[in-house]
């Protein structure tokens, strides 16, 4: 097994669990991977675009390398179980891929393409991202994974409906042409990436069954898991709990279908490898077509080895095929070996023997930090430890730890131990952070987007597409065991052993809130904003927070501080007031907190964590955006809100002064609804408060005497359960894309779930000016609907009753008028509003427009009395 170290070992995956061989189930699904060549690659656009259960066969029943590329992360869609949208909610959704490809056992891959929202068009899709930026990114994992086959999830074509996932169609059957021109990206060879040509291309028809030329069949069972592979794929859907994506585990047959779409291999035959050479002696020949003749009998001889190798699945047999592995790579000679850096497929293989190798030795290995919030300076002491169940002596030649902490990838080494049958070695390792690090963050938003396009680090071409770098510590033991992250160890009374990763975290992290704000211009009193500080030091820091506001407002005054505990937390609040002459415009406020020595801080480190997926952490600057625009509030005394996903739009109310309440279940059942002079629905509150629909007849009641109620968008549900009061109903048809200024005719689109509007500049008419919502208190006009984020609105009302006044229309680019978006009616003595526009996320994203036309919806509580 010291060979492995000839050749080395891909990075680490993430360990957040207590230290596990794996067992049985894992030793199998390694033994499955070896000795043959199949490599697979699907391309979608999103998480969840993946087809689960072929990615599953692939890799659980066929022993394939499979790999799934989606184009985006998922930034721009919604969340059904936290508040995190745009990045935050890229990291969360990135994750969740990685939970679910834990799974189902295949890998993961990414463009630079950040999901700017709905699209219906492929225009319109390019017009975010730079197509040639889109292809070369595809063309660059298509090279680096090198796979025989790749399954493009979309077509390419109107029929996929959102524009990105034509734009992922497209770039699969394009990548399919481009990634063996050696003329098509040429400079792809800095980063060690040759030309490849892929086999065959397959078109997923989960969509079309009737196009279906292959089956593949999901609903047999993995024998060491005890559950279809069918199973097991709902298992990983199930992990994409942002997206509601909850699915059942049926038994019994279950097909995957697919379309084969260009065939290289000159019709070998229907099946998925027919033509293709998966054998040793072919992952040889892709390797290095010239020399493969030659040593053929010899890799015939490994194959053979790596047959009995699967069949006893001992440390011996297995260690024997990784040396017969090794001696091929470097030319079967018997004298010491020199290997070179094998082939992507031949790595793999390498390394899937040396980890079979490590799961049948039992030998078990941990490694914990004393922190998991380090600070620059701080030194980290890292406690390692090796057990051997087995039944003879293991030696453990070294242990080190490495650090990713610095650009130099600092490491520290300890001699190692001879750990007897039944005994446990123990090690401790200090590793002292480099006081320039930089807190710890995904590699991919270290810099600043360009437009809708992530900049990745020049300096490391090696993450490229990948999810994310390697952890901040990994723990190494020699070749006997795989390298483990470092982690966190604590006690949970309640749940037992929990673990966290490790981040680099400022000395003093600051948070400013709130981070966007609308101004009133005809306001003169202060506005409050805090700041808050969180300690990561273990020592004490004193120094003093200033609030700097742009040129030409007042000073603000600055506050001392002083920390005396790792993770204290302190909040000071700043009263800040306008100039004079306070015009309409944006500005920004930028929080500093410097210490005793002069060292300035000014950013924030926030965690996405959920249960069912590892903790990451991303950096915010410390910086509020204030809009500066007129806006007058109604007079209303208490407001009461259910919060709906992902929504922020209670504390974007109150930020301007709104008497904001959130109403929980027991408000909902118990309170009495006649002290609110308005209550409004968060989106998508029906489906993430249950109490909603079960008290709907008290809210319906609240408003036919005198109250008025606001529901944001809501998805299919709301409709089809007929909670509004008037009849609602919601639904997609196809569209139509005028291409007549092109000199074409008008083409036909896919159809969507609902209508929308995703064009954020779409033209807004207001068609009844006079209604109370265009005049008071705010005189609504054309500069209202300037400035909007990402779209107009979503799940606008398909029809509706005569009860309902419809207020607004408007339409992406070629399409007829959309009159659902805003609908009034009255109900007894009071006042029902249903509105698709996406005031989700107009509002925190502090769009004046936004907030005044939610002011007078507001005010029609006035009109209805209260």
């Amino acid at each position: 097994m010291l060979v492995c170290a000839l050749i080395s070992v891909p990075p680490v995956a993430a360990q957040l669990e207590p230290p596990s061989t794996g067992g049985a189930v894992a030793l199998a699904h390694e033994l499955r991977m070896l000795g043959h060549y199949e490599r697979v690659l699907m391309i979608g656009a999103h998480p969840d675009d993946e087809d689960t259960e072929l990615l599953t066969v692939l890799a659980r029943s066929m022993g394939a390398e499979a790999a799934y590329l989606s184009l985006n992360r998922g930034e721009g869609g919604q969340n059904l179980i936290g508040p995190e949208l745009g990045e935050g909610l890229g990291l969360l959704r990135t994750e969740e891929l990685l939970a679910a490809r834990r799974l189902d056992g295949a890998r993961q891959f990414f463009t630079r393409a950040y999901d700017f929202g709905f699209s219906k068009s492929l225009e319109e899709t390019w017009g975010h991202w730079p197509r040639d930026s889109i292809l070369k990114d595809v063309v660059r994992v298509v090279r680096r994974f090198r796979p025989q086959v790749i399954v493009t999830v979309f077509s390419g074509t109107p029929r996929d409906g959102h524009g990105q996932h034509q734009a992922a169609g497209w770039s699969a059957r394009e990548a399919f042409i481009a990634a063996g021109d050696s003329t098509r990206f040429p400079d792809l060879g800095a980063e060690g990436l040759a030309p490849w040509t892929p086999n065959k291309l397959y078109l997923s028809t989960r969509f079309d069954t009737a196009a279906t030329t292959l089956v593949l069949e999901g609903g047999v069972l993995d024998p060491a898991v005890g559950q279809s592979y069918h199973q097991i794929a709902m298992a990983g859907r199930s992990l994409h709990r942002s997206q509601d994506m909850g699915m059942l585990q049926r038994i019994g047959p279950s097909k995957v279908r697919l379309r084969l779409i260009e065939d290289r291999t000159g019709g070998g035959g229907p099946g998925l490898w027919d033509g293709i050479d998966t054998t040793l002696a072919g992952m040889a020949a892709a390797a290095s077509p010239a020399g493969a003749p030659a040593m053929g009998a010899a890799w015939d001889s490994v194959a053979a080895s790596v047959a009995l190798a699967k069949a006893r699945g001992t440390p011996e047999a297995l260690g024997d095929a990784l040396d017969r592995f090794a001696r091929a790579l470097a030319g079967g000679g018997s004298g010491p070996i020199s290997v070179g850096r094998p082939s992507p497929e031949q790595w793999d293989q390498v390394t899937r023997l040396e980890r079979a190798a490590r799961l049948a030795s039992k030998l078990l290995c941990d490694a914990v930090a004393d922190d998991d919030r380090v600070v620059p300076g701080q030194v980290v002491v890292v406690s390692a430890a090796c057990w051997n169940p087995g039944e003879a002596s293991v030696s453990i030649p070294l242990v080190t730890v490495r650090s990713t902490a610095s650009r130099s990838r600092l490491m520290q080494s300890v001699p190692g131990a001879s750990v007897p049958p039944g005994g446990v070695a123990t090690w401790t390792v200090e590793m002292e952070t480099p006081y320039a690090a930089l807190p710890t963050q995904p590699y991919y938003l270290v810099r600043p987007r360009a437009g809708d396009l992530y900049v990745w680090p020049e300096s490391a071409p090696e993450l490229y597409g990948v999810p994310f770098g390697e952890p901040v510590l990994t723990a190494e033991f020699g070749n006997m065991v795989e390298p483990r992250e470092v982690a966190f160890r604590y006690r949970d009374q309640a749940v037992g052993e929990r673990r966290r990763p490790i981040a680099i975290v400022p000395r003093i992290d600051v948070k400013l809130d709130p981070d966007t704000l609308v101004w009133a211009s005809g306001r003169g009193s202060p506005r409050r904003f805090s700041v808050t500080l969180r300690h990561g030091a273990r020592d004490t820091t004193a120094g003093e927070v200033r609030l700097e506001a742009p040129p030409g407002w007042p000073k603000v005054r600055p506050q001392r501080f002083r920390l005396e505990r790792e993770d204290e937390e302190i909040v000071l609040d700043f009263a800040v007031r306008p100039p004079a002459a306070l015009r309409p415009g944006a500005v920004e406020l930028r929080a500093v907190a410097s210490d005793g020595s002069g060292r300035e801080y000014d950013a924030g480190v926030f965690t996405v964590d959920y249960p069912h997926v590892r903790p990451r952490t991303y950096v915010r600057p410390a910086v509020a955006t204030v809009r500066v625009a007129p806006l007058v509030l109604p007079r209303l005394a208490r407001v009461g809100y259910v919060r709906g996903a992902a929504d922020r739009v209670p504390e974007a109310l109150r930020s301007v002064g709104l008497p904001v309440e959130l109403l929980d279940a027991r408000s909902l059942e118990r309170d009495a609804l006649t002290r609110y002079g308005a209550i409004v629905v968060g989106p998508r509150a029906y489906e993430t408060e249950p109490a909603l629909g079960r008290q709907n007849g008290r809210l319906l009641e609240y408003v036919r005497g005198g109250g008025l109620l606001i529901v944001q968008y809501q998805q299919h549900d709301f409709f089809t359960n007929g909670y509004a009061p008037f009849s609602l109903t919601v639904g997609g048809r196809p569209l139509l894309l005028d291409d007549t200024s092109r000199g074409g005719p008008a083409r036909p689109r896919a159809p969507v779930s609902h209508d929308r509007v995703t064009d954020e500049r779409a033209p807004v008419a207001m068609v009844r000016p006079r209604h109370p919502v265009f005049q008071t208190p705010n005189a609504i006009g054309a500069s209202d609907w300037a400035d909007w984020v990402q779209e107009r609105g979503l799940y606008f009302a398909h029809a509706w009753d005569k009860a309902y006044v419809p207020l607004v229309e408007t339409h992406d680019p070629g399409e007829e008028p959309l009159g659902g978006g805003l609908l009034v009616a009255r109900l007894g003595k009071g006042t029902y509003v249903y509105t698709g526009l996406s005031f989700f996320r107009q509002l925190p994203a502090g769009v004046p427009g936004s907030y005044r036309l939610f002011a007078n919806l507001l005010a029609l509580g006035r009109v209805s009395g209260r």
